[in-house]
C-alpha cells in the first residue's frame, strides 16, 4: 500500500472544491493583497482606510456566502433532503466559545453607557461590536468554505514583499511612495511601509513570518518552499527594521514553540535551522545596507543591534548552519525519529530558562528596586515606566477594573471603550508622561478585561485557548494546522505588549478561520 502523504495541502483540505469556496478564496486574495497595501493619504487616515477595505470586502464575502447556502439548502429541500436536525453536534468547542464572545460582546453593548460608541469602537481604536460580529461571520466562512490553493498564498507572498520591503527603505528614509512628506521627524520614526505604527507594523510580521516558516520547512514543492524561505528572511528582516521589541515577545517564543514541536524529526529540525539561519543573514543583509546607506538610519535597539551589528550574531549564525547541515545529512542516513528524550531535555531547558526570567522579573521588581539595569535587564523590573510607560497604564487598567463595580466587572464599560474608564487618569498621565490622553490599556487582555468584562475574557481566553489545541492535535496529520495556528499564537503572545486595530487584527480571525478548517476537513483518501 502506498503511503499517505499527509502534507500535500492541496489534498488535505476540503478536497470539493465549490462555488462558496471559490468565492471565500477571492476574497482572501485580497485581503492578502489589496488590504495591506491600500492607503488613501499616506498616514493620516491609514486605520480607517484599512477597516472601510475590511468592512467593504468581509460584508460583500459575508452577504454571497450567505446567498449562496440559502440557494444550497433550497436545491437540497427540492430534491427531498431533510435538515440536519442535530446540526449543533457539529459545532467545535471553538464555535461554541467564539459564540458565546459575540453573545456577551452585544450584551456589554446594550448595558454601556456609551452605546454607540461600544458598537462603532469610535471612542476607541475602531475594534467595537460591528468589527467583531464580522470577525465572526469571517472565522465561521473560513472554517466552513476554506480550500486550499497555492495561489492564494503566493499572492500572499508577493503582497508581504512589497510591505516588508518598504518596512526595510522607509527605516534608511528611502520613501518610494512619499508616506513621509510632510511629516514630522517624530512621526517619521513611529510610522513605516503601508501598515503604520511600528509596533502595528511588529504585529504584521508577526503573523506573517510564521507562516511562511512552517510552509518553507514542510512544503514539498521545491520553487515553492524557497520562495517562503525567502519570505521568511525578508520578513525577520522587517521585523528587525519595524524597531519595536513586541515583534520579539511573540516572535523568539513561538521559535521555542516550533523547535520543540519538531525536536523528534531530523528532517524538520534540520529545515528548521535552515530558516533560522536565513533569518539571521537576513539580518547582516541589513547590516549591509546601513553601510550602503552610510549608515543614515532611524536608530536600532538593543535587540535589534544584536542581530544586525553585532558579531556575536554571526556565532549564532554559523552554530545554526551547522545544525542545519548535520540534521540534514542524519536525516538521509538513519531513521528520522529522534529518541523521545530530546524534547523533554529541550522542556526542561526551557522550564529552567522561564524560572530564571520569572526570579529576575521579581527580584528585581520587588527586592532590588534601585539598582541601574542595562537596556535589556531594564525588562526585568516592572513599575509605571516600564515599557514606555505601559506599566502605569497596565496598573490603572487593573484598579479600574477592581473598582469598576459588579455590572461593569461583569461586562464591562462596552467594547472600545477604554478612554472614558481612564479619563480619570488624564491628568496624571499627562504630568507624568506628557501624554494628555490614551484610548487603550496596549495589553489586549487588559483592554478586554476593561471594555468587556471578566465574562469577555474568559470567552475569548477560551476560544483562542481551544483553536490552538485543535489545531497542534490536527498538525500532526496536516502541517497546514500548524502553518495557520502559528501566526495566531504569535500575534497572542505580542498583543500582551500591543493594541487591536483593524490594520492587522482581521488576520487573526482569519488565521484562526483557517486553522479551524483545517481540523474540521477529512484527508481526502478516507
Amino acid at each position: 500500500m502506498a503511503k499517505k502523504k499527509n502534507n500535500v495541502p492541496e489534498k488535505t483540505v476540503k478536497p470539493a472544491y465549490n462555488s462558496a469556496s471559490a468565492f471565500f478564496n477571492y476574497y482572501l486574495v485580497l485581503m492578502f493583497s489589496v488590504f495591506p497595501l491600500y492607503f488613501s493619504n499616506k498616514y493620516s487616515h491609514i486605520r480607517h482606510d484599512k477597516l472601510n477595505v475590511f468592512l467593504f470586502f468581509s460584508c460583500v464575502v459575508s452577504i454571497a456566502e450567505v446567498i449562496i447556502a440559502l440557494i444550497a439548502v433550497n436545491e437540497r429541500r427540492r430534491i427531498g433532503e431533510l435538515p440536519d436536525k442535530k446540526w449543533y453536534r457539529k459545532l467545535s468547542f471553538t464555535d461554541c466559545a467564539f459564540t458565546a464572545m459575540i453573545l456577551l460582546y452585544i450584551i456589554s453593548t446594550l448595558f454601556s453607557a456609551f452605546p454607540v460608541e461600544s458598537f462603532t469602537g469610535n471612542s476607541g481604536r475602531n475594534n467595537g461590536l460591528f468589527i467583531f460580529i464580522l470577525y465572526f461571520f469571517v472565522y465561521i466562512i473560513a472554517s466552513r468554505c476554506f480550500a486550499y490553493k497555492e495561489y492564494v498564498f503566493l499572492v500572499l507572498a508577493a503582497a508581504c514583499a512589497i510591505v516588508f520591503g518598504l518596512c526595510i527603505l522607509n527605516y534608511f528614509y528611502v520613501d518610494p511612495l512619499g508616506m513621509l512628506v510632510g511629516y514630522s521627524a517624530k512621526t517619521a520614526e513611529d510610522f513605516t511601509s503601508t501598515i503604520g505604527n511600528k509596533n502595528i507594523m511588529s504585529a504584521f510580521c508577526c503573523l506573517m513570518v510564521p507562516l511562511f516558516m512552517i510552509f518553507f520547512i514542510n512544503h514539498e514543492k521545491p520553487v515553492f518552499r524557497y520562495i517562503y524561505l525567502g519570505m521568511t528572511g525578508l520578513g525577520f528582516a522587517a521585523m528587525l527594521c519595524a524597531d519595536s521589541e513586541s515583534g520579539f515577545l511573540g516572535f523568539i517564543p513561538l521559535l521555542a514553540i516550533i523547535l520543540l514541536y519538531y525536536s523528534r524529526n531530523l528532517k524538520k529540525l534540520g529545515m528548521f535551522f535552515v530558516s533560522v539561519s536565513v533569518m539571521l543573514a537576513f539580518g547582516k543583509l541589513v547590516r549591509l545596507f546601513s553601510l550602503i546607506m552610510g549608515d543614515k538610519q532611524k536608530g536600532f535597539g538593543a535587540m535589534q543591534n544584536l542581530f544586525i551589528y553585532s558579531s556575536k550574531s554571526y556565532i549564532i549564525l554559523g552554530a545554526c548552519a551547522v545544525l542545519a547541515a548535520v540534521f540534514l545529512l542524519l536525516s538521509r542516513k538513519r531513521e528520522a525519529l529522534l529518541p523521545k528524550a530530546v524534547p523533554i531535555v529541550i522542556g526542561s531547558v526551557y522550564c529552567v530558562g522561564i524560572a530564571v526570567f520569572i526570579t529576575l522579573f521579581v527580584h528585581y521588581t520587588f527586592v532590588d528596586t534601585t539598582s541601574k539595569l542595562g537596556s535589556v535587564m531594564k525588562f526585568f523590573r516592572f513599575d509605571e515606566k516600564w515599557g514606555t510607560h505601559r506599566g502605569y497604564m497596565w496598573i490603572k487598567a487593573w484598579e479600574i477594573f477592581k473598582s469598576s463595580g459588579v455590572k461593569n466587572a461583569i461586562i464591562g464599560w462596552g467594547p472600545d471603550t477604554f478612554y472614558y474608564a481612564f479619563e480619570p487618569y488624564f491628568a496624571e498621565l499627562n504630568e507624568k508622561f506628557n501624554n494628555s490622553s490614551t484610548n487603550c490599556a496596549h495589553n489586549e487582555f487588559l483592554n478586554y478585561l476593561v471594555t468587556g468584562g471578566a465574562l469577555f475574557l474568559t470567552a475569548y481566553i477560551a476560544t483562542f485557548a481551544s483553536a490552538i489545541t485543535r489545531a497542534f492535535k490536527k498538525a500532526k496529520e496536516n502541517y497546514l494546522a500548524l502553518a495557520f495556528i502559528a501566526p495566531v499564537v504569535c500575534y497572542l503572545l505580542q498583543s500582551v505588549v500591543n493594541i487591536a486595530t483593524p490594520i492587522v487584527t482581521p488576520f487573526l480571525f482569519i488565521f484562526m478561520g483557517l486553522a479551524e478548517s483545517v481540523c474540521r476537513s477529512k484527508e481526502a483518501d478516507e
